[in-house]
C-alpha cells in the first residue's frame, strides 16, 4: 500500500531553521492561465490511471476544509477542486491550478477531521509554492512529454504503465526524479502547511498521529533502502522532527484528541455469590469493585463512576507521569490532576482480604501498564 508522506512541523519562526518564506509580494513565476491549463491536463491523466470515487458527502467535508485552510495561505484567492479516487492506496496530492486528488484509502484510514485536514494542508503548501511546475521544469528533459505528464510521473511514480511511458527509462532513476519531492521542498510544506493550519479551528496534533501510524508502518514493513535515491524523509524521522517542534511551540501533544480509542469499561462480576464490578482498559483489569462505598447504591455504580472519571482525564491527554498514590479523607487513593480515580476504603480491603495501600498500588501500576500499552501500538 502506497502512503502519502504528509507530515507537518510547527511554525517557521518557532524553528529556527534557515527557511526562505515565500514573498507575497514577488509576481508569481507562472501565470493562472498556464497553471490552470497544466493542472487540466495533468487531472486528465491522473484519471486514466484512477477510477473516480463518487462521494458526495465526503466531497462536500473535503472542499469547506480546503476552503478553510487555503484562506490561511498565501494563496487565498486559489479555489480548489476535490477530486476522489477509488483505491485503496493511502494518498493524496494536489495538482496546478488548484486540484487536489484523495483516495479513499485515505478517507478510510484517518480517524479524525483534524488528521485529514493535516494531510491537505500539506498539499495545499505544495500548490502555494508551484513546487509541482517548478518540478516538472526542472525535469522535463527527461520525458518526452508534456510538462502535465512530467507532473503525473512525479505524482504517481512510475508504478503505472501508462505515466512510464513517457520516461527515458533508466534515466528517472539515476537523478532520483520519481522520488518525489526533495527532502527540502517536503519539509517546506510541512512547516507552511502547519502554519496555514494553526491558523484554523483543526488540531495539528492530528498532523503528529497520523504520520506516527504511517511510521509504525515502516517499522513492520522495512523500507527497501533506496540510498543517495531517497529523496524522502521516512515517517519515523518526520515523528520526531514534529514532536520535537510541536513541544518548542508550546503546544499541547493530547493524541487521543485526534484519534479513535477505546474508553475504559466497567462490567458486573459475581465474586463468591455476590455481585462486583471490574472496571478495565486495554486489556488491563484495573480494580475489582467488592463494596459500593459510602456514596453509591451498588458495586457497578461505583465501577460506572469510576469509569466516568477516568475517560474524562484520558480524553483530557492523562499520561503516565501525571498519575499518583495519595489520600482523600484519609483513604488511600489514586489521582491525576487533582482528581480522585480510585478511593479505597477500609471495607473494600476487608472485601478483598489485602491492605488497602496494596490495593490502590495495583491499581496504579495497572493503570501504567494499560497507557504503556497504548504508546507501543503508537510505535507498532
Amino acid at each position: 500500500m502506497r502512503v502519502v508522506t504528509a507530515a507537518v512541523t510547527c511554525v517557521l519562526l518557532l524553528t529556527g531553521l534557515a527557511w526562505a518564506a515565500p514573498d507575497d509580494h514577488a509576481p508569481p513565476p507562472f501565470s493562472p492561465e498556464y497553471e490552470r491549463k497544466v493542472g487540466e491536463e495533468t487531472v486528465a491523466k491522473v484519471e486514466t490511471e484512477y477510477k473516480p470515487y463518487q462521494d458526495d458527502e465526503a466531497n462536500a467535508k473535503l472542499t469547506a476544509m480546503t476552503a478553510e485552510i487555503a484562506a490561511a495561505t498565501t494563496r487565498p484567492d486559489v479555489k480548489y477542486e476535490i477530486h476522489l479516487l477509488d483505491t485503496d492506496e493511502v494518498n493524496a496530492f494536489s495538482v496546478p491550478g488548484g486540484f487536489i486528488f484523495v483516495t479513499k484509502g485515505l478517507l478510510d484510514e484517518v480517524q479524525s477531521d483534524d488528521e485529514l485536514a493535516g494531510v491537505l494542508a500539506h498539499e495545499i503548501a505544495h500548490n502555494c509554492t508551484y513546487d509541482a511546475l517548478i518540478q516538472a521544469e526542472r525535469n522535463k528533459d527527461l520525458f518526452t512529454g508534456s510538462v502535465a505528464a512530467a507532473i503525473a510521473a512525479i505524482l504517481l511514480g512510475a508504478s503505472s504503465s501508462q505515466v512510464s511511458t513517457v520516461l527515458i527509462a533508466g534515466e528517472f532513476v539515476r537523478r532520483g526524479v520519481l522520488g518525489g519531492y526533495s527532502l527540502n521542498i517536503e519539509r517546506m510544506a510541512d512547516q507552511h502547511g502547519a502554519e496555514s493550519l494553526l491558523k484554523t479551528h483543526y488540531n495539528p496534533v492530528g498532523l503528529l498521529t497520523f504520520m506516527e501510524r504511517l511510521a509504525a508502518k515502516e517499522r513492520r514493513e522495512v523500507p527497501r533502502d533506496l540510498g543517495v535515491y531517497q529523496t524522502h524523509p521516512l515517517a519515523t524521522e518526520r515523528v520526531r522532527w514534529l514532536v520535537d517542534l510541536l513541544d518548542k511551540a508550546g503546544v499541547e501533544i493530547n493524541r487521543r484528541a485526534t484519534t479513535k480509542w477505546d474508553p475504559p469499561k466497567a462490567e458486573e462480576v459475581e465474586v463468591d455469590g455476590k455481585k462486583g464490578a471490574k472496571v478495565s482498559l486495554w486489556g488491563e483489569d484495573l480494580f475489582l469493585v467488592l463494596t459500593p462505598g459510602p456514596d453509591y447504591e451498588s458495586p457497578m455504580q461505583r465501577a460506572e463512576a469510576i469509569v466516568k472519571t477516568l475517560t474524562g482525564l484520558l480524553a483530557g491527554g492523562m499520561e503516565r507521569y501525571e498519575l499518583h498514590i495519595g489520600e482523600r479523607e484519609g483513604n488511600p487513593a489514586l489521582l491525576a490532576e487533582g482528581e480522585a480515580i480510585v478511593v479505597v476504603y477500609p471495607e473494600d480491603a476487608q472485601a478483598a482480604g489485602a491492605e488497602a495501600d496494596k490495593i490502590v498500588a495495583d491499581v496504579s501500576k495497572a493503570l501504567r501498564r494499560a497507557l504503556v500499552k497504548e504508546s507501543l501500538d503508537r510505535l507498532y
